[in-house]
């Protein structure tokens, strides 16, 4: 990559925090889940020790031909079997992520605690920088130019430019009606849909994708969507910064200047609908979900090319 190895992206791109778990947290989650073991394991009963479960002759057999198993016995005689777990004998050794190459895909098998701790980790730090907004605070003031083709002239594609570009005066006082407007409108057809939703999928699954690949050092990225190039009935990338996706995970300071002003459109998302729903709950907000249910897929990241 262009300009020496990957490094942290900085606060404005999530990189860093007010501590060292907000700081590092989410990335070595996330590394964890798309990083599978070089052993695949054995599943075996258990329960709230995390232990095993020597219930049957079965699972003797199988903790008797491997010795590594034998300091993971539970000796609990009423300790309740409620569920399997996977014991390895090599636990840290990982495969590095994307070793594999060409045909694999940034997905992860299902876990639904890890999955829950990386979704819990990552609301913690969108969370955090979006308490740190404040009311007329000037965060960038410069006016850039539209490179992009709108796909709705009006209030949608003004308020994606207003956070693509951390305007909060003007956020402040962006009209409850056209907030109203934005978060109810739909564009095209069933694939598209909401039009915050369609766009906010796109950013979150951009920065956390390209924070992972430069948390872990790879060099040889996966192909990008082609969705990002274009606006297809709403937009799938921040207008201004579309023009540098050639750039991306080749040139180090325009990918991490990429990271930051997605991530600052996603605090600034959030922000803003606090502000005009007072209802409004971070941890319920669909658009903010990294999983599917128990598992991730980055599906807008591939070596599909």
């Amino acid at each position: 990559m262009a300009g020496g190895g990957p490094r942290s992206a900085g606060r404005s791109s999530g990189g860093s925090g007010s501590n060292g778990r907000s700081r590092n947290e989410l990335w070595s989650l996330l590394t964890e889940y798309f990083t599978p073991r070089r052993d695949c394991g054995v599943t075996l009963p258990s329960g709230p020790c995390g232990l095993i479960h020597v219930k049957n002759k079965r699972v003797q057999l199988i903790v008797d031909r491997r010795e590594y198993l034998h300091s993971s016995i539970c000796s609990d005689k009423d300790c309740e079997t409620t569920t399997e777990a996977v014991f390895y004998k090599n636990p840290e050794k990982r495969v590095a992520l994307l070793e594999g190459g060409r045909g694999q895909l940034l997905s992860g098998p299902p876990d639904p605690a890890l999955v829950a701790k990386i979704q819990k980790s990552f609301i913690q730090l969108v969370n955090e920088f979006a308490a740190t907004v404040k009311p007329g605070k000037v965060e960038n003031t410069e006016n850039q130019p539209v490179l992009y083709e709108s796909c709705c002239a009006g209030h949608c594609d003004e308020l994606i430019y207003l956070l693509e570009f951390g305007k909060i005066e003007e956020l402040d006082r962006y009209p409850k009606e056209e907030y109203a407007k934005v978060m109810s409108c739909y564009h095209g057809g069933q694939a598209v849909g909401h039009h915050m939703s369609f766009f906010m999928f796109y950013i979150v699954n951009f920065f956390i994708g390209t924070k992972l690949l430069l948390y872990n050092n790879v060099e040889n990225a996966p192909k990008l969507d082609s969705m990002y190039e274009y606006a297809c009935d709403g937009q799938t990338f921040l207008p201004y910064q579309r023009k540098n996706l050639h750039l991306w995970m080749k040139d180090l300071d325009a990918t991490t200047q990429m990271c930051k002003a997605t991530f600052r459109c996603i605090y600034l998302y959030v922000y803003l609908r606090r502000k005009f729903e007072p209802e409004y709950k971070i941890e319920t907000d669909g658009t903010l979900e990294l999983g599917c249910g128990d598992s991730i897929w980055l599906r807008l990241f591939n070596y599909w090319q």
